[in-house]
C-alpha cells in the first residue's frame, strides 16, 4: 500500500496554541496506474522507433530494388550494392560472394565496413563452398551470442567474429551466392536483422540471376556460336560508333577483311565438322592476336573482319601482314589428323581515307580482298593499289 499524507492546523481557544490533524490517503491504484501509464509510454517509444526503423528498411530495399533493375551489367550492380549495404546494414562488416562456375569455389564481389582495416573483416575473400555451413545446407546460418556456435571455416581463425550470418541467394532453386553480415564490436544481430538480410539476399539473387540471364541473352544475339567473335550484327552497329567516335577525335580507323584461301576444301576432303574446327581456331587465334580495343567479327562464311580503332594505314598494313604470317604457324586437327596449312587473304581500308562513312570504308576494304583473293591469295592489299 501507498499512502499519502497531509497535516492541517487547527485553531484553538487557548493563546498560541494550535492543533495539528494529520489525514492520511491511499493512493496505492494511482501510482500503479501512473506506472502502467510510464511503462505504456516507453513501450509506445519502442514500438515508434522500430517502426521509424521498419519503414526505413522498407525505403532502403525498395530503393535498393529500383537501383538493380536499373543496372546495366552485373558489375554495376556490384557497385549499388557496396552503396546500399551501408545505410541497410550500420555498424557491420559484410560482402556478397558468387558462386564461380566450377560450384567449387566462392568469392568476394562487393564488401563494406572495411575502412577501419581489413583485420576487421573476420570472413576470408576467396574460399571453398564446402567452408560454408549455409552454402552446405541451403539455409541461412546465423550465429549468436544465444544461438548456434557453428563457426563457418572461411572465417579468419584468429579474428572471430562474436556474431555473424550468411544467407544463400537462390535463384530457381540453385545458390548462386552468399551474403555475409558480421556486426562490429558490441553490436548485436537481432532477430529483426537476421530477417533483413534474408530479405536483402533474396533481392540481391533475384536482380543478379536477371542481369545474367539479360547478359546471357545478350551475348547470344551479339556473338557468333561457332567462333564466339562478334557477329555481322555487332559489326554493322559497332562500326557505326567507332567510325562516329573518329570522326568526333579527328582520329583514323582501320578495317581488315579477312578470308581463309579454299576454305572449301576443308569442307570436300574432311567434312563440313573438319570445316568448322577450322573457323573456330581462326576465330581463336584472331582474338589471341588482336589488342585491347580491337574489335573481332565474324563476317559470314569463312570471312572475318577487324575494326582498328585509331589505327593509321601502315599500322593496319603491318598488323594485316603479322596475321598473314602468323596464321600459317596454326596447326589444326580434327580426329587427331593435321589438316594443313592455312592461309588468308586480307583487305585494307581506313577512314577517312577510303571511305567517310561505316558503309564506304567496308566496301573499300571488301574490294582489297577481292584484289587479294584476284592476284594469287595469301597476301594482303589496300583498296586502290
Amino acid at each position: 500500500m501507498v499512502v499519502a499524507f497531509s497535516c492541517s492546523a487547527i485553531e484553538t481557544d487557548i493563546e498560541d496554541l494550535q492543533d495539528f490533524v494529520y489525514i492520511g490517503r491511499d493512493i496505492t491504484q494511482r501510482k500503479l496506474t501512473e506506472a502502467a501509464v510510464q511503462q505504456a509510454n516507453e513501450k509506445l517509444t519502442i514500438w515508434v522507433n522500430e517502426l521509424e526503423q521498419r519503414n526505413r528498411e522498407i525505403t532502403l530495399l525498395s530503393e535498393l530494388s529500383e537501383l538493380l533493375q536499373a543496372c546495366l551489367s552485373v558489375e554495376e550492380a556490384y557497385t549499388v550494392i557496396v552503396q546500399m549495404m551501408e545505410p541497410l546494414f550500420p555498424d557491420t562488416v559484410g560482402g556478397v560472394f558468387m558462386i564461380h562456375a566450377s560450384k567449387q569455389l566462392v568469392e568476394a564481389v562487393a564488401t563494406w565496413g572495411e575502412e577501419a582495416g581489413t583485420e576487421v573483416y573476420t570472413s576470408q575473400k576467396l574460399f571453398s563452398t564446402h567452408e560454408c555451413w549455409a552454402l552446405r545446407r541451403g539455409r541461412s546460418h546465423f550465429l549468436t551470442n544465444t544461438h548456434n556456435r557453428m563457426l563457418c571455416k572461411h572465417l579468419h581463425p584468429n579474428l572471430p567474429p562474436a556474431e555473424y550470418g550468411c544467407i544463400p541467394m537462390m535463384a530457381q532453386g540453385e545458390a548462386i551466392g552468399m551474403l555475409y553480415v558480421s556486426p562490429l564490436e558490441k553490436e548485436r544481430l537481432t532477430e529483426a536483422k537476421q530477417r533483413l538480410a534474408v530479405t536483402v539476399a533474396q533481392h540481391i539473387a533475384l536482380a543478379l540471376a536477371n542481369l545474367r540471364l539479360r547478359e546471357i541473352l545478350k551475348n547470344q544475339s551479339i556473338r557468333d556460336p561457332l567462333t564466339d567473335l562478334f557477329n555481322r550484327r555487332y559489326l554493322k552497329e559497332s562500326l557505326e560508333q567507332e567510325i562516329h567516335r573518329a570522326r568526333c577525335k579527328q582520329q583514323p580507323l582501320g578495317i581488315i577483311i579477312l578470308d581463309i584461301d579454299d576454305f572449301k576444301k576443308f569442307n570436300d576432303t574432311y567434312g563440313h565438322e573438319a570445316g568448322d574446327a577450322v573457323l573456330r581456331e581462326v576465330g581463336l587465334f584472331l582474338q589471341k592476336n588482336i589488342r585491347k580495343g580491337d574489335i573481332a567479327c565474324r563476317y559470314g562464311g569463312e570471312e572475318f573482319t577487324l575494326i582498328l580503332p585509331e589505327a593509321p594505314l601502315d599500322v593496319v598494313l603491318e598488323r594485316a601482314q603479322q596475321l598473314r604470317e602468323k596464321i600459317k604457324q596454326l596447326q589444326v586437327k580434327y580426329h587427331g589428323q593435321p589438316l594443313g596449312t592455312i592461309t588468308l587473304s586480307l583487305g585494307v581500308a581506313c577512314f577517312p581515307e577510303h571511305g567517310l562513312t561505316a558503309s564506304e570504308t567496308i566496301q573499300a576494304a571488301d574490294m582489297a580482298l577481292y584484289q587479294a583473293k584476284t592476284q594469287g591469295r595469301d597476301r594482303v592489299c589496300v583498296c586502290g593499289s
